[in-house]
């Protein structure tokens, strides 16, 4: 369970932000990967290149890999990967690809190899995403992906019945299951929310009027399952005044979407709850890595222009360690 948008402020600064809900606690740290080599689950089919330095949100696995769930790399490119359960079907039979790929490695190989979206989707097209266990869950993970870069052009990735489709991400939305096309045109659904507050309406010799401000947006579905989540997100995200610089835009990203945080236990999965873990922002134009914590509600932010693009090893931050944002502004 998770949930991204993706908006242009109006002096052009392009922000990607998402949600990240999982029932496994994931321990997940903003993470600094510079110039080298990444160490990918299935390394045979690559050139050990590393072009790019990125920063994100991973979990360091007991073999000292890491798993990125989302990052931002120097070149402006940032991609987020969102749960994909019941669909995601890989293309693991197309033995003749360039590129060899485990689900839960496709968000550090496009940001450590790509700088547009036009490499993003030339790189997916050569690649064969293997049914490959992610050994800390056991599992394969179902995963879809939204790539942004810093012309503010976004794309959605997924793969179903075995084949590779991207499309256009114009919504600037994504959640879960089902499929993004599903998705947009579910929004049919909605098309009388408004943000306008409605009029008293007269029946007969009785004048109804609403109770409150907000009637405009009755209807608004309120449950966190992925089809409410993307049509609550894409409304809120289409009624937000213009957001006129950076900072802005990041309190509005926040803003939208503490409307689908999950507080614990309110979604109740086997063995445990679906929470939201973390919520973060990445700003493809200054490269700045926003990101607060369930237990830490504080903005902090990492500036990935402040980094050594080749020292030879990463780095790692707690989650208490970068740097507040309010601190920083009054600078």
């Amino acid at each position: 369970m998770c949930t991204s948008i993706t908006m242009t402020t109006k002096d052009q600064n392009v922000l990607l932000a998402r949600t990240m809900d999982f029932a496994v606690v994931l321990d997940a740290e903003p993470t600094f990967i510079p110039r080298k080599k990444f160490a990918f689950t299935n390394d045979e089919n690559h050139d050990g290149k590393n072009e790019y330095a990125f920063v994100g949100m991973a979990r360091q696995s007991d073999l000292g890999e890491f798993i990125f769930a989302d990052g931002l790399n120097e070149k402006g490119l940032s991609c987020a990967a969102l749960y994909f359960s019941g669909y995601a079907d890989y293309n693991s039979q197309d033995s003749d690809k360039k590129y060899s790929l485990a689900p839960h490695d496709v968000v550090p190989f496009l940001l450590s190899n790509c700088s547009s979206l036009e490499e993003v989707t030339k790189t997916m097209e050569n690649a064969q995403v293997e049914n490959t266990t992610l050994d800390f869950l056991g599992i394969v993970l179902p995963l879809h992906w939204v790539v942004t870069e810093k012309t503010g052009e976004s794309i959605v990735i997924e793969y179903t019945e075995q084949k590779l489709h991207i499309y256009k991400n114009d919504i600037g939305v994504m959640t879960n299951s089902p499929d993004y096309k599903w998705h947009t045109t579910n929004l049919r659904n909605y098309i009388g929310l408004q943000p306008e507050q409605k009029s008293e309406v007269h029946l007969k010799n009785m004048v109804m009027k609403p109770f409150g401000e907000g009637a405009g947006a009755f209807g608004l579905p309120g449950d966190f399952t992925p089809p409410s989540r993307f049509v609550r997100a894409s409304f809120l995200k289409s009624c937000l005044e213009d957001s006129q610089t950076e900072m802005d835009g990041v309190i509005s990203m926040f803003h939208v979407l503490s409307n689908v945080d999950i507080p614990k236990g309110v979604v109740k999965t086997s063995q445990a709850y679906d929470y939201t873990q973390y919520t973060s922002i990445m700003v493809n134009s200054s490269l700045n890595y926003y990101y607060k914590t369930y237990n830490n509600q504080r903005i902090r932010c990492i500036q990935l222009d402040n980094e050594d693009f080749n020292a030879t090893t990463g780095k790692i931050w707690s989650t208490g360690d970068s740097e507040d944002i309010l601190y920083r502004n009054k600078k």
